[in-house]
């Protein structure tokens, strides 16, 4: 008798951020999907994250003959399953199996061009689980099809940072942005990864971390003696892959660079030297 191995996607993991997603004011969640398929292609989040799965849960993976996949726009976990069937593991998953992926920022700008607030020590989580040091407003993982976006609500208190980062290893524990921590059993049904009866669900589990990109005022500025030629009256957002139209004077003006961020107050200013 023949037996041929079979994987199957066990859940993905969409990573989005809209500094590179967005055409000038032109905002990728209101596109449509062709649209959208074609603003994917710009997005590689190598650029800007890295994403790794703690030393735990590649031991754990290897156990249970899971597989995790990186790609331009998210990651994906496939599952081996048991010959012959199509939503049965190989090596049956416990319910409290966890799996946790940690989040670390590769662009020294990213701060400048997202949406959150600078600073602080506390970490970002995404899960289907609640942790137990956190209260009820506290954010679980988005689904796909949610119109949700990180913000502060998304990191962990003092207590929850350090309980987590103790858990970490080795090269995990520096320099962590924020954790992903998917069991599979969640609070929820719809935000768990296998039915009750422990198969693969027949719709797959997709989850969401989608980053805002960052609006500024726009400040231009003569190279010659620094002096300002003018500022913008309000905010623009910082786009990778868009340009916005700004006149003044009858004269164009560049779009800028995210690479000088200067805060003021709770206003931000991009300057821009002609």
């Amino acid at each position: 008798m023949a037996f041929s191995t079979t994987y199957k996607q066990l859940f993905e993991i969409e990573l989005l951020h809209d500094y590179f997603l967005n055409d000038g004011t032109s905002v990728f969640s209101t596109l449509n999907d062709v649209d959208k398929k074609k603003r994917l292609k710009l997005i590689d989040i190598s650029e800007f994250i890295d994403v790794i799965p703690s030393q735990e849960s590649i031991e754990k993976m290897a156990g249970h003959k899971i597989v995790l996949k990186k790609h331009k726009s998210g990651l994906s976990a496939y599952c081996k399953l048991e010959n012959g069937t199509q939503n049965t593991p190989f090596i049956p998953l416990p319910s409290d199996l966890e799996l946790t992926i940690v989040i670390k920022i590769k662009d020294a700008f990213f701060e400048n061009y997202t949406e959150l607030t600078l600073g602080g020590t506390n970490i970002f989580f995404f899960g289907n689980i609640k942790p137990s040091t956190e209260g009820a407003s506290f954010e679980y993982i988005a689904k796909s099809n949610q119109n949700t976006q990180v913000t502060n609500a998304y990191k962990l208190s003092t207590a929850g940072t350090i309980a987590i980062l103790e858990k970490l290893k080795g090269s995990n524990k520096i320099g962590v942005f924020g954790i992903i921590q998917l069991t599979m059993i969640g609070d929820t049904t719809d935000l768990s990864i296998l039915t009750t009866q422990g198969k693969l669900k027949s719709q797959l589990p997709t989850f969401k971390i989608h980053f805002k990109n960052r609006a500024t005022f726009w400040r231009y500025k003569r190279i010659s003696d620094d002096s300002e030629i003018f500022t913008t009256a309000s905010v623009n957002p910082l786009t990778k892959n868009g340009f916005i139209e700004v006149t003044h004077a009858g004269d164009k003006f560049p779009n800028p660079s995210a690479n000088h961020l200067i805060p003021d107050n709770n206003n931000f200013f991009s300057e821009i030297y002609i």
